[in-house]
């Protein structure tokens, strides 16, 4: 291969290592929770608080979370701060493990969806 082959092969292949890294950080993505993905906690959350990387749309954005007795029931979805999401817990939750199913979308508006789980094991 020439010296100008090797050159134009390497810009390329730079090329798209930086299109795949921007498109992959274009789209909203969960940077963090409260509870966080698999803690266990003595008390029960009184909400789900999850924190993307960029100001979600509230139009689209869903929480769900389900455990031992089925889906818990939430407070409207709403946000505390200019890049999360918050959906208060209505009742008590009882021992076991929770899942937490959330869809957001950002300013490009592609839906990402994910799940994240944690336990609550109060002392008896």
């Amino acid at each position: 291969m020439t010296r100008m082959g090797w050159v134009r092969r390497s810009l390329l292949a730079m090329a798209a290592a930086m299109l795949v890294t921007a498109l992959g950080q274009a789209h909203t993505h969960l940077e963090k929770s409260e509870p966080a993905d698999g803690a266990t906690l003595a008390a029960a959350p009184s909400s789900v608080q999850l924190f993307f990387n960029e100001k979600p749309d509230l139009k689209v954005s869903k929480v769900e979370v389900t455990g031992p007795s089925g889906k818990v029931e939430l407070g409207a979805v709403h946000s505390m701060a200019e890049k999360d999401l918050m959906a208060p817990i209505k009742g008590a939750l009882g021992n076991g493990k929770y899942t937490v199913a959330w869809q957001a979308a950002g300013k490009d508006g592609h839906v990402q969806k994910g799940t994240f789980s944690f336990t609550v094991q109060k002392a008896q």
